[in-house]
């Protein structure tokens, strides 16, 4: 994307924000917000804390090494949410000119944060884009699934509408359905992916494909069971789901340790 999107000379600027424990929306952001013209999309990245969800947006999104705010370190280098400070745009397949905005969230699981601001976070960005993506490491496996657990749970903290504690239940024992018109388009971008996408049978597996394998339910498992919650949810909750793999950028260790350093030309080329 970073080929055709231009970023101007835009800036990430803080967008929510905790203060005296209540999120706030920043001013700085609530001015820039004012001028911006619709129709726009809105491009939210989201995943577990430190896998890399700002340096993604950098280097793809942004073009540029830098952007949004990275660290090399374990602790966590964005709070709350940050929007970059331009409305960017992407040539689409048909040639016409799309127009989107770019939000950061704070990472998952963050020693610094609860599970409570965790799902605050996780649901403002659910609901302020019209495309998600969820940045992991890896393959969709039960380590994976354990982690998306937060997503599952979702539907216990948000509300279609002002209802009756009924029909409260009723959404929540669907799985997430009733949510489906108003979740985005969902993407899962595996990282450092390193496996081949082959069926048992032996045919090969696109990356969507291999998704829908892995959130269908595991025979004789336990309906209560969080990883299936985590698997019905998905696949009621995002209508248009699509899957990503992206082998890991460079080999060496030390180059690992600061991405935001790199450029794709020091990328491997199966990654660029």
């Amino acid at each position: 994307m970073s080929k055709n999107a231009s970023s101007a000379e835009g800036k990430a600027i803080p967008f929510i924000i905790l203060e005296d424990e209540k999120l706030k929306v920043c001013d700085e952001a609530k001015d820039f917000l004012s001028t911006v013209e619709a129709p726009v999309g809105v491009i939210a990245v989201a995943g577990m804390a430190r896998t890399g969800k700002s340096v993604l947006l950098n280097q793809i999104l942004l073009g540029k090494p830098s952007g949004f705010n990275v660290g090399a370190t374990i602790a966590s280098c964005t709070r709350g949410i940050w929007i970059w400070s331009k409305v960017l745009t992407q040539t689409r397949r048909d040639g016409s000119q799309g127009r989107f905005l770019v939000i950061d969230t704070e990472g998952i699981g963050s020693v610094e944060a609860d599970e409570q601001h965790d799902a605050s976070i996780l649901s403002l960005a659910l609901l302020l884009s019209s495309y998600f993506i969820y940045n992991a490491f890896g393959a969709v496996d039960e380590r994976a699934l354990n982690q998306l657990s937060l997503i599952a749970n979702l539907t216990s903290h948000l509300r279609v509408h002002a209802s009756s504690d009924s029909s409260s239940s009723s959404e929540h024992e669907h799985g997430g359905r009733a949510f489906a018109p108003f979740f985005p388009s969902f993407l899962w971008l595996l990282r450092d992916f390193s496996l081949q996408l082959v069926s048992p049978e032996g045919h090969a597996l696109t990356p969507k494909q291999y998704l829908d394998r892995s959130l269908q339910p595991t025979p004789g498992a336990d309906p209560s069971d969080p990883k299936e919650a985590v698997r019905r949810t998905l696949i009621s909750a995002f209508r248009e789901r699509d899957c990503f793999t992206l082998v890991r950028p460079v080999t060496d260790e030390k180059m690992l340790q600061d991405l935001s350093k790199l450029s794709l030309s020091d990328c491997r080329p199966e990654f660029a």
